[in-house]
């Protein structure tokens, strides 16, 4: 995907239709940083095992299995919203594995909801995922103004109830598999949960790294400063600390998602400089000429579901950012509940697996493909309307 991105700003740069500070101005992009930061920040957490044990420590609490399920899907939205969401599920994957051995269920039975919900629970802060970052870049680009930390949890909020809620009361979209495998417990694995305590504050670089982290969540909550400054000065500074090394660090960073943003982030400045979405906002503004501000919404959230679940969720979000735009310009709509509907949209990328985070479950902790389109589809539907609401209600 990086390739495509990058040989399509190359071709529109050979065709004349824009400069070079143009086509390579996504390379240089707040979002760019803000999500660089993010990977180095979530790398430590990792690293220096701030939450080994946590998914443990769920297990031995609660010992009902549909509980399990709560517990950890719950956990793993709450992670997500302050770190990459494939961070997140890379830690509590085995732990939902071990639990999955220990009751005989089907992999799928947790790892399904571990991943919805991960994707999902990005959706709840600025730094939650791609997506929202971007978003943000563009209406700091529009208005000057940035997000703040905690503008995109109300929606977000709601969309997670959803899929709770097609959890409990529509099993048979594919949350539960309710098959048991075949053999004994695995009572090497159970010992594991007593031999890994949960112990954040245990030394010296976990307290550093809850300290840092911190600081800058509150400050963008407040407004005080922009996520591209607070987030890149916390890695900055867990590497002079010497929390996690500059090796480490450069590691963390996954150059392809580099890549393929930034060669995104500058088409879509090449069609912002050759007015490329004028003749699709022309035609939505024809379409939806008298619609209310809820079904507006509601459009920015599915078409940008659409996208997400057939490229890429950030894709999504680039592309579908400069329309909300233009929408809000020509049509009197507050752009910020457009650009929050293309936020909510672009993270549901979960009926077909093509988000990181689900493939990367399929690989260590495999469900049937169909169990994900019967999930997905009864969740989308749910959490796109109710998102939709709320973003009507809190800024329409």
């Amino acid at each position: 995907m990086e390739f495509l991105a990058l040989s399509g700003l190359l071709f529109l740069g050979l065709l004349g239709l824009a400069p070079p500070r143009t086509l390579f101005s996504g390379f240089g992009h707040p979002a760019l940083v803000t999500i660089i930061s993010v990977f180095i920040i979530s790398k430590t957490v990792t690293h220096i095992g701030l939450l080994r044990g946590l998914g443990q420590l769920i297990a031995r609490k609660i010992e009902r299995p549909q509980y399990q399920v709560l517990g950890l899907a719950g956990t793993a939205a709450f992670l997500s919203a302050f770190m990459n969401n494939v961070g997140a599920i890379g830690l509590l994957l085995p732990t939902a594995n071990r639990m999955a051995q220990r009751t005989r269920l089907h992999p799928g039975t947790l790892s399904l909801p571990l991943t919805i919900a991960s994707i999902l629970g990005g959706s709840l802060t600025i730094i939650g995922t791609a997506p929202n970052i971007i978003i943000s870049g563009f209406l700091v680009l529009a208005t000057g103004e940035s997000f703040r930390m905690f503008d995109f949890t109300p929606q977000g909020l709601a969309m997670l109830l959803m899929a709770f809620l097609v959890w409990f009361f529509c099993r048979a979209c594919g949350f539960i598999f309710g098959k048991e495998e075949n053999g004994e417990k695995n009572e090497e694995e159970i010992d594991l949960w007593k031999d890994v305590p949960f112990q954040p504050l245990e030394n010296r670089d976990k307290k550093i790294t809850i300290f840092l982290v911190s600081v800058p969540v509150v400050l963008v909550a407040f407004g005080l400063l922009h996520p591209s400054v607070a987030f890149g000065s916390v890695a900055l500074l867990l590497i002079l600390s010497g929390v996690l090394s500059p090796s480490r660090a450069y590691e963390s960073i996954d150059i392809p998602i580099v890549l393929f943003l930034g060669g995104m982030l500058g088409l879509g400045a090449v069609l912002d400089f050759v007015d490329g979405v004028e003749p699709l906002i022309g035609f939505l503004e024809k379409w939806m000429a008298g619609w209310g501000p809820f079904a507006v919404v509601l459009v920015m959230v599915f078409f940008s579901t659409a996208l997400s679940n057939a490229i890429n969720n950030s894709a999504a979000a680039v592309f579908m950012a400069p329309l909300a735009l233009g929408l809000a310009n020509s049509s009197g709509f507050q752009v910020e509940g457009l650009l929050l509907g293309v936020a909510a949209g672009s993270n549901m990328a979960f009926i077909l697996p093509t988000h990181q985070a689900t493939l990367m479950v399929m690989s260590r902790a495999p469900f049937p493909a169909p169990a994900l389109l019967k999930a997905g589809i009864p969740i989308t539907i749910l959490a796109g309307f109710a998102a939709a609401l709320v973003i009507t209600v809190i800024w329409m």
